[in-house]
């Protein structure tokens, strides 16, 4: 189980595929590698240790076990979480943090890896030598209440900016004409090394670029930007030509809630500001049953949606977790959380905005709680 900003997979598979034969079957694998693990609600971390224990019931004894990605953050205080730990540094002959892929490759074979330096961070994809993804950060150091950061240490790490410039040089000498950038929240890149927003920098650095022609910012964190004076950039940039983040909701009472950090009215200005001189298609995220919403509520996001015309909605249904802050609140019932999501769905499809329902859903979870 992974997500889309977590390039580690793709890497791990592709550096292994070239020294090692790679085996699907269990049972004939002399080493074993878990490389990317997930834990950001309470039902993947439970559905990544049901894998994980189905695989080592099978594996050969003489196999050695790796494991890396998400699971392996510091989680806070909860016994259960601790339980968590304890049973990998049991079970699992090498746990290697989120990251440092290349200390795991390391590991596996010295003579292979051996000239990687373990200490590299980020990684680079193309697609049909037209676009790529470049993932410039991993973690974030905001503290939504629904979010996984309250209930693990979340580091923020970015690359270091002069080896993205490299980067960035290389795919514009091989033409490549559109760029991902990507990141948990590529909005603080930079705060970890320099102590400061980058992220402006790294865009003004591409508008110089002749053959790059669009970049698409993934990860986006409104509040981020907001509150560091990111307008100017984007208002002036002519290749930001999409922003995928979150909005979560368009109630005011729930952004405070949520800890979300911006109002409906700053993110509403923001966004009609951007837009002033190059318009930006929005990929955005709402939540549909976050604790105590309302009808009211959904009405709100619904219209801060309307002045923001989104290109594509994301409606991801709430699944309550006992190990996140937002599980202190009053937690709606699965059929008003369906419900929602079905307003939310009918109204968009209405308006011909794009939109998707994801998220495994309230029921899925209550056996755990």
């Amino acid at each position: 189980m992974t997500c889309s900003l977590n390039y580690q997979y793709n890497l791990i598979y592709h550096e292994l595929s070239n020294f090692f034969e790679i085996t699907d079957n269990v049972s004939d694998a002399d080493v074993i590698v878990f490389p990317a693990t997930c834990c950001c609600t309470q039902y993947n971390l439970l559905k990544t240790l049901e894998y994980i224990s189905n695989v080592l019931k099978v594996k050969k004894s003489s196999a050695k076990t790796y494991l890396t990605g998400c699971i392996t953050r510091n989680f806070k205080e909860n016994d259960f979480l601790k339980k968590v730990t304890e049973w990998l540094r049991e079970n699992i002959d090498f746990v290697i943090p989120q990251n440092q892929p290349y200390l795991l490759l390391k590991l596996i074979s010295n003579e292979s890896f051996g000239s990687i330096d373990i200490n590299e961070f980020g990684a680079v994809e193309g697609n049909f030598n037209s676009s790529a993804n470049i993932y410039i950060s991993n973690g974030c150091l905001n503290n939504c209440s629904f979010c996984k950061n309250t209930f693990q240490h979340y580091p923020l790490k970015s690359v270091d900016f002069t080896e993205l410039k490299e980067t960035i040089d290389i795919l514009d000498s091989r033409k490549f004409s559109q760029i991902f950038l990507k990141g948990t929240n590529i909005c603080q890149y930079g705060l970890d090394i320099y102590h400061d927003y980058k992220l402006p920098e790294v865009i003004s650095y591409i508008e110089k670029k002749e053959n790059i022609k669009e970049v698409v910012l993934t990860g986006f964190a409104f509040k981020d930007a907001i509150q560091n004076g990111f307008q100017s950039c984007l208002t002036d940039s002519h290749k930001v030509v999409e922003i995928c983040g979150s909005l979560e909701s368009g109630s005011d009472r729930l952004l405070n809630l949520i800890r979300k950090g911006f109002t409906s009215e700053e993110i509403i200005d923001f966004v009609q500001n951007i837009r002033k001189r190059n318009y930006k298609n929005l990929y955005l995220n709402i939540i549909a049953g976050f604790p105590t919403e309302t009808l009211d509520d959904v009405r709100m996001t619904l219209d801060v949606l309307g002045h923001l015309k989104p290109y594509s909605v994301d409606i991801c249904r709430y699944t309550n977790s006992k190990f996140v802050d937002s599980n202190q609140y009053e937690q709606l019932s699965p059929s008003v959380i369906q419900n929602h999501t079905r307003i939310y769905s009918k109204v968009l499809q209405r308006r011909n905005i794009k939109s998707d329902i994801v998220g495994i859903g309230y029921k899925y979870n209550c056996k755990y709680n």
